[in-house]
């Protein structure tokens, strides 16, 4: 992909490793500011869902891609903080959500598809730590999402497996939430798993890891 002379740049936050199922794996987390705007144009267009998942059904691959262009256009948005999973020096994960200074409401988190058509493992769980982290440094009360009923995943499961629990239903959408004692546990439960380094503030030119 050819690069012009703009540079996009992220704070790097964090270096975390897991192991699953006897694999070990290093993915390091950085910090989306409005300046990443054009990058992430950038690398919306470089993923392409149709080459790297052709062998999921196509109902799957393009609920996949409307997600990730949802969670892409959020972390746009001036008013979000949000966050971005590397691997290997490919974007694995992306997640965005809104502070209003009590709760936070989380807007969008997606795992990036590999050139392999996989996922990195524990992408999501190191996004909902680092969430999670900040969540309990500020001391929020609530964390709140609106989750989807039509994808191609149980997402609700997924969300309940995190602390989140059902509070109502608005049209397609399950509303969940999860209270200031269930991000401490989840704290507890996903640093069994996750290896957690703060790396000294640094900025990273993000151009470099569209490949």
């Amino acid at each position: 992909m050819e690069i012009n002379n703009q540079t996009f740049r992220a704070r790097h936050l964090a270096v975390t490793k897991n192991t699953f199922k006897n694999v070990t794996t290093k993915i390091d987390l950085y910090e989306l500011t409005s300046k990443d705007k054009k990058f992430l144009e950038k690398l919306k267009d470089s993923v392409d869902f149709d080459k790297s998942l052709r062998d999921i059904p196509e109902f799957d691959r393009k609920r996949w891609q409307k997600v990730f262009n949802y969670a892409v256009e959020s972390a746009q948005d001036a008013g979000s903080k949000a966050y971005l999973a590397v691997s290997n020096s490919r974007p694995c994960g992306i997640l965005s959500f809104f502070d209003d200074i009590k709760s936070f409401y989380l807007d969008a988190i997606c795992d990036i598809p590999q050139p392999n058509g996989k996922r990195v493992n524990y992408t999501g769980s190191t996004l909902f730590y680092q969430m999670f982290k900040l969540a309990e440094e500020l001391k929020i009360k609530l964390i709140k999402l609106s989750a989807v009923i039509d994808g191609p995943i149980d997402v609700v499961s997924k969300y309940k497996e995190k602390g989140f629990k059902e509070i109502g239903m608005d049209d397609e959408y399950v509303k969940m939430s999860c209270n200031k004692y269930e991000i401490k546990e989840q704290l507890k439960k996903l640093s069994s798993n996750i290896q957690y380094k703060t790396v000294n503030s640094e900025n990273k030119n993000l151009e470099d890891l569209i490949i």
